[in-house]
This record gives structure tokens, C-alpha cells and sequence, in this order.
């Protein structure tokens, strides 16, 4: 896999701090999502800042309206129940990533065609059928009531399919068609089969960076962003020497009020890092943090590809 496909993102949880509201915070998450899957960023790191003072952090809405957003149409349903903290997730323009795919006939259904989905079990299953909830019945229960499988599988198509594995009711898979219709089934995708497709982020929460930097991976490369760091342009040769050793990228932002250094002044000590400034001779006072991550990421793109 190459590198451009393992970038990593840390935000804090303080990301939000320039918002009021639900409505506007949640617009500000859509235009992080938007950003993270167009340029195919494989994990969103969500950290504890320790200069903010408000008693509540925003480190739970951020990140469940980024998966939320992660999760394919079909699936949101099954799998977020209803919550006030996603009222204004229908005002976000849709992601359309690879995995966000459209509801196609059973018939057209190919071999090897790989899906997200979420599992359920037999007895999920016989609850749904008795809330009637498949667009062809008939034809399913007919199916399940002559199939002893264990789990199936809801990947947005008119039924569940029949999955050969192991899991848990409500299990969130990438699984990858074996069969074709009538007779479809599905497996779990291995990495293989995922090496060369971009199947969403996922999104983890963490401490303060002080503690997260002690136990990252040697693998990965660090980029602190910062307007009092150096010119990118001046390191572009440094960087593009560096990067060749390593696996990941993770590019580290600062919080809307707060840079890096105020937020991690440790950030010196970390090995294997670059400190830049990604907007030499800015013309606006500050640069808001979702212009940072989409400027930034752009750049990185046209460098790594």
C-alpha cells in the first residue's frame, strides 16, 4: 500500500470551539468529512486539548457525526438510532465515497463485488420479517425458512445475504460476494481485497498528545501545522528524503484559538517530525481549521501522487 493511502489526521476536541450552536457545528464536521474522503484519509485522530476550559467537550459529537457520515446511506438507519445530536446531518451535502454505493437488482450483483454492511443474526432477521421490512418478502422468507445460515447481511440491497463467518449482531463488515444471484452469499473482505480501494476513515479518540506521541508507531512520519513553523516549501526537499523510510503520514492541526506549540510545546522532541507552516505569507489574520485541513491536504496530495 503506498503512503498516500495510510495519511492520518489529528484534530482536538476543541475543534469546535469557534461554533455556536448544533446547526453550525455540525456544518463544520460535514466540511471536515468532505475534506478526510476526498483526499482518502485512512484515520481521524480526535485529541484532548488541554488549554480549552470548557467543562464540556465536543470530542463525542465530532465524532459521531464523522462516522455518521462515514457510514453508507443505506446503513445509517440500522445502525444510528435516533438522537437529537444528528438533527442537522440533512442540511450536509452527501459524501459519495466508493463504499457510499447505490442499490442495484439482486440479479446484476457480480462476483467479487465488495460491500459495507451490518450484520444480524436469525433471530434479528425474524424480527424484521415480522415487521415485514423486505421489499421482496416473499421471496426471502421462502429462502431463510430452507437456509440454516447464522448470520446475514444487510449491504442495502432488497435482502439480506446469507454470510459465511463468524460476527455479532450488528456488526458493522466489509464483506465481498462469492455467488451471484440466486444463490448469493458473501464472505468477510480480507486486506487484500480492500489494498487498492478506499473504503472510509475510521475515527479514534485519544489523550493529550503528550501521552499519544510516547506510544505512536516508528513507522509514521509527523507533521505538526502551525503558522510559526517553516515555510513548507523550504522542507519540501527534507520531507520528500524523510517520507521514503516511513509507512504513515499523520499531519497534526491546532485548535481554532490555540497553535501547536501552545497545545503540545513537547512537540520538539517528537522523532521523526517536520514543524511547517503550510500558508507562508497568509493575507487573512488566521486561517479557519477546515480551510487548514482542506489547503493542507491538497498539498500533500499533489506531492505524494
Amino acid at each position: 500500500m503506498k503512503l498516500k493511502d495510510r495519511i492520518f489526521v489529528a484534530i482536538p476536541d476543541s475543534s469546535l470551539s469557534d461554533e455556536n450552536g448544533l446547526r453550525e457545528k455540525t456544518l463544520k464536521i460535514g466540511r471536515f468529512a468532505r475534506a478526510f474522503s476526498i483526499f482518502g484519509i485512512k484515520k481521524i485522530i480526535i485529541y484532548k486539548d488541554p488549554t480549552e476550559t470548557r467543562r464540556n467537550s465536543d470530542i463525542s459529537l465530532i465524532r459521531l457525526i464523522l462516522e455518521f457520515l462515514n457510514t453508507p446511506p443505506y446503513l445509517r438507519k440500522s445502525i444510528y438510532p435516533m438522537n437529537v445530536d444528528l438533527s442537522y446531518t440533512g442540511l450536509l451535502p452527501p459524501i459519495k465515497a466508493p463504499h457510499h454505493k447505490n442499490k442495484i437488482k439482486l440479479k446484476d450483483i457480480t462476483i467479487d463485488e465488495i460491500r459495507m454492511g451490518v450484520l444480524y443474526d436469525r433471530n434479528s432477521i425474524m424480527q424484521q420479517m415480522e415487521r415485514n421490512t423486505f421489499t421482496n418478502g416473499k421471496k426471502f422468507i421462502l429462502n431463510f425458512k430452507q437456509e440454516n445460515y447464522k448470520f446475514y447481511v444487510n449491504v442495502g440491497l432488497d435482502w439480506p445475504i446469507p454470510f459465511l463467518g463468524e460476527g455479532h449482531n450488528g456488526e458493522k463488515v466489509v464483506v465481498k460476494f462469492i455467488n451471484r444471484y440466486p444463490k448469493l452469499k458473501v464472505i468477510r473482505a480480507s486486506l487484500k481485497d480492500l489494498e487498492n480501494l478506499y473504503f472510509g476513515y475510521s475515527v479514534v479518540s485519544v489523550g493529550f498528545l503528550e501521552d499519544f506521541f510516547k506510544k505512536l508507531d516508528e513507522k509514521t512520519f509527523v507533521v505538526f501545522t502551525s503558522k510559526k513553523g517553516h515555510p513548507f516549501k523550504s522542507a519540501e526537499s527534507q520531507f520528500n528524503k524523510s517520507i521514503t523510510s516511513f509507512e504513515n503520514l499523520l499531519i497534526v492541526f491546532g485548535s481554532p484559538s490555540k497553535g501547536l506549540k501552545e497545545i503540545y510545546p513537547s512537540y520538539h522532541n517528537t522523532k521523526n517530525s517536520l514543524y511547517l507552516n503550510m500558508f507562508p505569507y497568509q493575507k487573512t489574520q488566521t486561517i479557519r481549521l477546515e480551510e487548514a485541513i482542506l489547503g493542507t491536504l491538497t498539498l500533500f496530495n499533489h506531492i505524494l501522487f
